[in-house]
């Protein structure tokens, strides 16, 4: 499965576009829930943009995927960019930074309007929900090469 998600990801390297530097490194990585049925892998596109994909498996075939960007527009904002498989398009603006944190909004979209990531210790959370917090749907995920 980690072949999978390592071949699955080079699309995502294709997608990317000269940005300066930001500060989510703590977001790179491969994680996984705990379960091990989900995984989302972020990469550092050389230093100017972070490249992802995420894979949902169950019962040995794929069931969702989406390619994941997160990169500069021309005024500065991060913009994360999420391609899911069988849907449209979606970008969400960058709202809150933290050290370990990130909040990306986009009211105009059904489900998910918000996306946050938080980071705490060797763990990662991700949290999709509605702006006002409503539809709340938590992924508890480890670094992929613990148990």
């Amino acid at each position: 499965m980690k072949i999978l998600t390592i071949l699955a990801l080079f699309p995502a390297i294709l997608l990317a576009d000269d940005i300066s530097r930001h500060d989510l490194d703590w977001l790179v990585g491969c994680w996984q829930t705990t379960d091990g049925k989900a995984q989302e892998v972020w990469v550092l596109d050389g230093e100017d943009m972070l490249a992802g994909f995420a894979v949902s498996i169950s019962d040995d075939a794929v069931r969702f995927y989406e390619v994941l960007t997160i990169r500069r527009d021309e005024n500065g904002v991060l913009i994360y960019t999420a391609h899911p498989s069988g849907q449209a398009t979606t970008s969400f603006i960058g709202m809150e930074f933290t050290d370990n944190g990130a909040l990306f909004v986009n009211a105009d979209h059904d489900y998910p309007q918000a996306i946050r990531y938080a980071r705490s210790g060797s763990d990662l959370v991700a949290t999709i929900s509605r702006l006002d917090g409503s539809r709340e749907n938590t992924f508890a995920k480890v670094a992929c090469d613990q148990p």
